[in-house]
């Protein structure tokens, strides 16, 4: 769903040189567009986790030119060489994939690793805690601070249950289902309401509506109005969220139900993004060729009716099962999709408004494409040093993918904030520093998206993570290199394995 991983790229977004943080910082040719905000940090200190789970620090880990990978806990990093050996060999690969699939589409209890102990001890270690928070809150809570205790601002966490549409329009759910609406809808209420008791304030909450059950779905797939007691359902889980300090983001799907979700969606960000008030976010993804006229239309809607609108742009995840005319004919196409969103929202250009006056918005970049994130991250820096940055956008990975890419942007936040300690002798917001003619950098804020539930209601979404990571199997060839010399650097320097 984010995007694939090049190791070549990675090497290339290390070498990139930190972010100037003083004046007279190089000059760009972007265009010109300026915005105050408050300068919004997520600081692992101001967020509340328990050390008891978090793994000590690698002080063997090299001072110059860290790989970024030092922040790993030993057990993240042998799993990630195991299952890319196993991805990157053709037949393993698909031997694996052809087992995988039949026990992620299959309704059989035998093959459910749920009630199957032989399935279970096999996909539990190696798939599901690769990929996924856990199956109950303590194993959720551990999976949490170890992920906060490597430095990310917080978690996104997402009850993994949800519905797959087949081509002929059939619908099957992942997990036990109910023939009753109301109780499927109350069952998807109160799993994303205790979703909730599992975050801290400043996490954020996933969440896919077809998770709310085949009746929700068949109204979606219609493109009706949703049913009142979804409404209602989702109102609950809007206000505990907001009482929280949680945001929310409502997850893309396939295109048979995207409109409909598109719709409801708008509606719940005209109810819960108002009046200096965001907690609703909605997905647009940069494969599909009305990417660009969504954003611009909803952005229109938003300002016209005076609410935020909220975004997290990904590339796609669906291409198996959307309409092949529906997304952009080749890779490079969508990665200049996905590049060129980002570059307009960041200016505040080419969508439909004039750069002074482009309305408020807010944005979370989700993906692994190192070349994305670099052209990203710079593009924040240049434009927050000339005051010009119209939106200061957040990032966001999935747990499992591109690893050793999310440690390196940790790696970059910390530098910074190393730099505007040793540049200025109190840091300043970027309000403030407007206001005083003062140029600064800003440091973004990077989050870890984790999936919870039963290995049954997560093995669809299981299931399009190993496809994702299969797609870039030859590149990964190359990353294994890195986990196999952080092995080797780390039993070479004696730590010990827990």
């Amino acid at each position: 769903m984010f995007g694939r991983l090049s190791t070549a790229s990675v090497r290339q977004f290390h070498a990139l040189p930190p972010a100037r943080v003083v004046q007279g910082a190089e000059k760009t040719t972007i265009i010109s567009c300026r915005r105050t905000y408050s300068d919004y940090t997520a600081d692992v200190r101001d967020t509340d986790f328990n050390p008891k789970y978090v793994s000590k620090p690698d002080t063997t880990a090299p001072t110059a030119s860290p790989t970024g990978l030092e922040r790993m806990p030993n057990v993240n990093v042998f799993r990630n060489l195991l299952l890319g050996t196993i991805l990157t060999s053709p037949i393993l690969s698909k031997i694996g994939f052809g087992l995988f699939g039949k026990v992620a589409n299959s309704k059989s209890a035998i093959l459910n690793p749920d009630t199957n102990p032989i399935l279970r001890a096999i996909i539990k270690p190696l798939i599901y805690d690769q990929f996924c928070a856990g199956t109950n809150p303590e194993e959720i809570f551990q999976t949490r601070n170890v992920t906060k205790g490597m430095g990310y601002g917080g978690i996104v966490l997402c009850y993994g249950k949800e519905i797959q549409i087949s081509s002929s329009g059939e619908v099957h759910s992942t997990g036990k289902g109910n023939s009753d609406q109301i109780l499927e809808i109350n069952a998807w209420r109160d799993g994303n309401l205790e979703t909730l008791d599992m975050t801290g304030k400043g996490d954020w909450l996933g969440m896919k509506l077809t998770g709310a059950g085949p009746g929700v779905t068949k109204a979606l797939v219609e493109n009706q109005e949703p049913p009142p007691e979804f409404v209602a359902a989702m109102d609950a889980i809007c206000q505990k969220a907001k009482d929280q300090n949680v945001r929310l983001w409502v997850d893309a799907e396939q295109q048979t139900v995207q409109t409909a979700i598109d719709r409801w969606t708008i509606d719940f960000m005209r109810k819960w993004n108002g009046n200096g008030s965001v907690v609703v976010y909605q997905t647009i993804q940069a494969y599909l060729k009305a990417a660009r006229p969504r954003l611009m239309n909803q952005l229109a809607l938003a300002e016209k009716e005076r609410w935020t609108l909220a975004v997290k742009l990904v590339r796609g995840a669906y291409i198996a099962n959307d309409q092949r005319e529906l997304i952009h004919d080749t890779k490079q196409d969508t990665d200049d999709s996905y590049d060129g969103l980002v570059q307009d929202m960041l200016c505040g250009a080419n969508l439909g408004f004039k750069t002074e006056h482009f309305p408020r918005m807010e944005l979370i970049l989700a993906g692994h494409n190192p070349e994305s994130v670099a052209m990203a991250w710079n593009l924040v820096q240049r434009l927050s040093e000339q005051g010009t940055l119209k939106v200061l956008p957040e990032f966001v990975q999935l747990q499992g993918m591109g690893d050793e890419l999310g440690c390196k942007v940790l790696q970059r936040c910390d530098d910074l904030r190393k730099q505007k300690a040793s540049a200025t002798t109190g840091a300043l917001t970027l309000e403030q520093a407007n206001s005083f003619g003062r140029q600064d950098a800003v440091v973004p804020a990077v989050y870890k998206c984790l999936t919870w539930g039963s290995i049954q209601e997560c093995m669809q979404y299981l299931y399009r993570r190993l496809i994702e990571n299969q797609g870039g199997a030859d590149r990964m060839k190359d990353g294994l290199s890195a986990y196999r010399q952080e092995v080797w650097r780390r039993l070479t320097r004696s730590v010990s394995f827990k």
